[in-house]
């Protein structure tokens, strides 16, 4: 118990920095309230010795001091809660802040690795658990010293009864320990369940329109109660061990002081102890087992955090192969030329998608339209564009210049992308543009340039529009106009836009086509679009079939000798499309379990 405990107190400060000054304050709190603890039953089998013998100023003078150490008792607890407080706050802020800032540098394959329930209850439970955990470390090295100060109390009281109090202090605490690792093992069969139901109800929330089309409630609710009744199991068999630590453990305890008090009565009536030796053995007996069992509390719970401490150092120690870094090359002054020199690349956990060998180059104030049936690798060489991956052979240039060479900085400002569901957050519309451009008026310059501005205007409270969650009050195509305003917003030389008129009616996708038209003046633009009237207007269309380039030229020079790209002009592209679409949308059996 002590090595184990040892060394997850050892693995937590590794990974808790807690504020010198208030932990300072934490450990001085708590060891002067111990110690005022361990006067009290002093004073006051003091007072029952010089009662019992009518001597009224020496009892007097006991009360006193009895009343003193009370307060002094109380306020250095207050010391230590104070303490506790604020050292709480400094350590989740930072261990929170620490956990977030790791996410956000991490490549798309971290997320493969670990789900969002997980990172989701590690950000909001785990980082509460260990900042609660200090308090805990304090109390578990205090709580043991003062325990065996008052084993060693006894011991030179009478070698006898400190023995037995050794030996039930032995057995409580050996059958306390046991109890506190079968259900640590327990609860971490929770954990793991817990996460998968919080990845399950997150599905469920996001698919919840379709769940209710296509009237699969009772297979998704299925599995949903699955892996509930799982979490259950791993509750049910935790709370066996619970139940006897808090009910069966403590006849221990009671068998103990039973054995205590006929020992002593015994010596009493013998004359060896006077009658407030007695109380005063009693008392520390009932402390020394309460403490213990305070101990063993710690201890448990320490042990329970320690899955904690596993949780975040898996977030902060992740380490990829494919860990994407950025350069030191701080060239702002970038045009927009793109090149793709024999670049191939292949999903880890997926075979559609990959690229083979694939080359060609996208020139500033044009339009690159990549087209291609699903899993072709149309949006593979966006996100490589994005950096989301590491390619596995060949270069990507913008400039001339690899692009893994780049700042974060310049190319983050430079390159940027807007997909078939763009992302607002739930607040106003403003301050959704504000997160790239606080400017007032380059937000309307920018929202009139994509023609979304007059319908803000129509609006009651115009930009200052809350957008519900992912803008659900916004029409596809308003919230698709809104994200290329934003993207507008960055300054970018680099627009991206993987489908976004996929799910539009013809009209705003006439609307569309003429932005695209008007941004290719000063920007480098990339389009993946199955939709014809698109591909008309590309300078330069990618044909792409599965993973390789099978033509390259207008839409004119393709129709005449490009049998594969003729082949995306029927209606046979569209349809295979829209499939593709609602299979993006639809919740995954898989993902259910299903």
């Amino acid at each position: 118990m002590i090595k184990d405990n040892v060394i997850i107190i050892r693995d937590f400060f590794k990974l808790v920095k807690g504020n010198k000054k208030w932990l300072f304050l934490l450990f001085l709190g708590s060891i002067m309230a111990h110690l005022s603890s361990l006067l009290i039953p002093v004073f006051s089998s003091n007072i029952v010795y010089e009662v019992t013998n009518r001597n009224a100023s020496a009892t007097y003078m006991n009360i006193g001091l009895l009343a003193i150490t009370y307060v002094a008792y109380n306020l250095f607890w207050y010391l230590n809660y104070v303490s506790y407080s604020h050292n709480f706050k400094y350590s989740y802020k930072n261990l929170r802040e620490k956990i977030i800032d790791k996410v956000f540098t991490y490549d798309t394959e971290f997320s493969n690795k670990l789900s969002k329930g997980t990172i989701l209850n590690t950000v909001n439970t785990d980082t509460a658990n260990l900042s609660e955990m200090i308090d805990n470390v304090c109390e578990i090295m205090v709580v043991f010293v003062k325990v065996i100060v008052m084993i060693f109390i006894f011991l030179k009281t009478n070698i006898y009864i400190g023995f037995l109090v050794l030996v039930l202090e032995c057995i409580y605490l050996k059958s306390f320990d046991y109890c506190n690792v079968m259900s640590t093992k327990y609860l971490r069969g929770q954990q793991k369940y817990r996460d998968k139901l919080t990845d399950n109800l997150s599905q469920i929330l996001n698919g919840l329109g379709e769940i209710k089309v296509f009237n699969i409630y009772d297979k998704i609710k299925n599995s949903f109660y699955i892996i509930a009744n799982k979490w259950s199991d791993q509750y049910m068999a935790k709370r066996k061990y619970v139940n006897i630590r808090a009910s069966l453990l403590p006849f221990i305890t009671h068998f103990g002081k039973i054995i205590l008090y006929l020992i002593l009565v015994l010596f009493v009536l013998n004359g060896t102890f006077e009658v407030n030796m007695l109380i005063l053995l009693i008392t520390y007996f009932e402390n020394t087992m309460t403490n213990t069992k305070e101990l063993m509390g710690y201890s448990r719970q320490i042990r329970e955090w320690s899955i904690s401490i596993m949780r975040i150092n898996n977030i902060l120690n992740y380490s990829s192969k494919n860990q994407i870094t950025f350069g030191m090359n701080t060239n702002d002054y970038i045009n927009g030329f793109i090149e793709f020199k024999n670049v191939s690349f292949a999903y880890k956990s997926k075979n559609k998608g990959n690229i083979e060998n694939i080359s060609f180059t996208a020139e500033p104030n044009s339009i690159t339209a990549l087209v291609g049936h699903s899993g072709s690798g149309k949006t593979t060489i966006t996100n490589l564009i994005l950096r989301k991956y590491r390619i596995d052979e060949g270069t990507i240039l913008i400039d001339n210049e690899n692009i893994y060479e780049y700042s974060k900085e310049v190319y983050s400002t430079n390159v940027v992308g807007v997909n078939q569901s763009p992302f607002m957050f739930n607040m106003s519309i403003r301050k959704n543009l504000n997160l790239i451009d606080s400017n007032f008026e380059n937000q309307i310059q920018a929202c009139k340039r994509v023609g979304i501005h007059d319908y803000i205007m129509s609006l009651p409270k115009g930009y200052n529009t809350i957008l519900t969650e992912n803008a659900a009050n916004f029409s596809g195509g308003q919230k698709q106009l809104l994200a290329i305003a934003r993207t507008l917003l960055s300054k970018s030389e680099i627009l991206i836009f993987d489908e976004v008129t996929s799910s539009l009616d013809t009209l705003l996708v006439e609307k569309i086509k003429d932005i695209f038209e008007n941004l290719k003046l000063d920007h480098t633009i990339i389009i993946v679009t199955h939709k014809k009237d698109v591909m008309k207007i590309a300078d330069k269309i990618i044909v792409l079939n599965k993973g390789k380039i099978v033509g390259q030229g207008t839409h004119e020079e393709l129709m005449k000798n490009n049998s594969y790209y003729i082949d995306l002009q029927t209606n046979n592209y569209s349809s295979s499309h829209k499939k593709q679409e609602v299979d993006a949308v639809m919740p995954s059996f898989d993902e259910f379990g299903l």
